[in-house]
């Protein structure tokens, strides 16, 4: 009875077994099923993506390969959930499969097989199959998933790039004949590895309580997409107003492409603790929102935490390997003022010169307020503003450019544009004289000539060394900082002004 029992018992085991072993069914979702999309670019060849795709899930435990995610995805800053019901799923486990299908990795997975070799008979034109081993690529086996790689113009950690590259005129082959190597013949593989997926893909064991239609929503950070402002600014004829226009370029080089997508670009120095991210950067809160671009489809800007956030009023395209550009803002006649500055060094007050010093270049620079009541008082993020004027004939000629760090409203903007070239300086000691050990006096004149139509304005600006007291002086100063002085020397139209002061330098 005993007996009967424990056999009928191995039979029942038996039979649960092929059930137990089953694996969970496999549901694929592509970019079919993509609902939206929405990118936030960062300045750091930095982006979120989240996205939303419509998917029909069975009950119980399964697999979901979303494949179509970016190729420089760091999978573990990847976050899933049902955008109805954060309890309508729980992920058992999450998979980054980036084992893609090139020759290389097919001749490492190959290495001891007999492969059939395709040879060009050069009698008939036509292909011969030899069979032959593969005994060696004849290169270090690839490292799919390398860290601190080159990325779309800038460097990142993580991405499915890397290793070696397994040249087939390296592999050796053993033949008939003895082991060979070179062009030996085109290699065919019988079938395609199990494991290989076309594109780098995301797959989650996930357990669903019930069963049907699901909204699923994905968020990942990835390398390979960044942004730079790059601006216009135009002169009027008496240069005292200007135009403004911010252009955002836009770069693409993630591995995906994203068609209707909300776009949004975060401007600031976002820190970044590699592999990991600091997420409180996603803080929201009351931010205020100032309008800002062309208006009807332009970007809107706002606070967002420490940084500012531009977003895209309407969906765009963002095509993998792409290079994008797009309206940031515009503003007409924005006041201008117009300075020509020239600098000296700190080491003039410590040292004799016996000669003059001839030849000295004169700044030309445009400044302008990033306010309100110009027309801006909006964030300008970091990047080149170029500046043209128009000629005699009214066409626009290039006067310089400059670049800018982020902005932030009511601040000033200062571009140095070049040399000015109707303007002369050279500077002369005219007497120094060693006090004590660290105790100098020196002299200086400083002569201007302006050969321009107009009167001009030349600020001279002295960076002073150590402890500093100006004497005497031909011009008032201002005392701009505990290190520097400005004399504003007016220059009027062909005529020689000679600015004349005396220092006495504690160094």
């Amino acid at each position: 009875m005993r007996s009967s029992v424990w056999i009928a018992g191995l039979l029942a085991a038996a039979l649960a077994a092929p059930a137990a072993a089953q694996e969970p069914p496999t549901v694929v979702s592509g970019p079919e099923g993509r609902q939206s999309a929405n990118v936030t670019v960062y300045n750091n060849n930095l982006a979120v993506v989240r996205e939303t795709r419509r998917v029909e899930l069975p009950a119980g435990t399964l697999v979901l390969r979303y494949a179509d995610v970016a190729k420089q995805v760091r999978p573990e800053t990847v976050y899933i959930r049902d955008a109805q019901d954060a309890n309508a799923l729980r992920v058992l486990e999450q998979n980054f499969r980036y084992d893609l299908l090139t020759p290389s990795r097919l001749m490492e997975l190959a290495v001891g097989q007999d492969l059939t070799l395709l040879r060009r008979n050069p009698g008939t034109g036509e292909d011969e199959p030899v069979r032959a081993e593969l005994v060696s690529t004849g290169s270090m086996p690839s490292t799919p998933y390398a860290y601190g790689g080159y990325f779309g113009g800038g460097y990142g950690y993580g991405g499915y790039y890397g290793g070696g590259y397994a040249n087939p005129y390296d592999a050796v082959w053993r033949t008939d004949e003895g082991l060979t190597w070179g062009d030996v013949g085109r290699p065919v593989f019988p079938e395609v590895p199990e494991d290989f997926v076309a594109r780098p893909t995301l797959e989650w064991l996930l357990e669903a309580p019930r069963g049907g239609a699901r909204t699923l929503e994905t968020t990942y950070l990835t390398w390979g997409m960044g942004w730079n402002a790059d601006y216009v600014l135009v002169l009027t004829d008496d240069e005292k107003q200007a135009d403004l226009a911010g252009w955002v370029t836009l770069s693409n080089d993630a591995g995906i492409t994203l068609r209707n997508a909300r776009l949004q670009l975060v401007a600031g120095d976002v820190a970044i603790q590699q592999p990991y991210v600091d997420y409180s950067v996603y803080s929201r809160g009351d931010f205020g929102l100032y309008g800002v671009g062309a208006g009807g489809g332009g970007f809107s800007e706002q606070g967002m935490f420490e940084y500012h956030l531009y977003t895209l009023e309407r969906p765009t395209d963002l095509a993998d390997r792409e290079q994008k550009q797009l309206q940031l803002l515009s503003a007409d006649d924005v006041p201008m003022e117009k300075k020509y500055r020239l600098r000296g060094q700190s080491y003039y007050f410590v040292g004799q010169y016996g000669s003059p010093i001839q030849n000295l270049q004169v700044d030309v620079c445009v400044e302008f307020q990033n306010a309100r009541t110009g027309g801006l008082g909006i964030a300008l993020p970091a990047g080149v503003i170029r500046v043209y004027k128009a000629d005699s004939a009214g066409a626009q000629q290039f006067v310089g450019e400059d670049r800018i760090e982020h902005t932030a409203r009511e601040e000033r903007v200062k571009l140095r544009l070049g040399n000015a070239f109707d303007i002369a300086a050279e500077r002369r000691q005219t007497d120094y004289d060693v006090l004590s050990g660290n105790l100098y006096e020196t002299e200086w004149e400083v002569k201007l000539r302006n050969r321009k139509t107009e009167t001009v304005v030349v600020e001279v600006l002295e960076p002073m060394a150590g402890d500093w007291d100006i004497r005497s002086s031909s011009v008032p100063f201002v005392k701009e900082s505990a290190r520097l002085v400005r004399f504003d020397v007016t220059c009027p139209p062909d005529e020689e002004i000679v600015l004349t002061y005396r220092v006495r330098t504690r160094y």
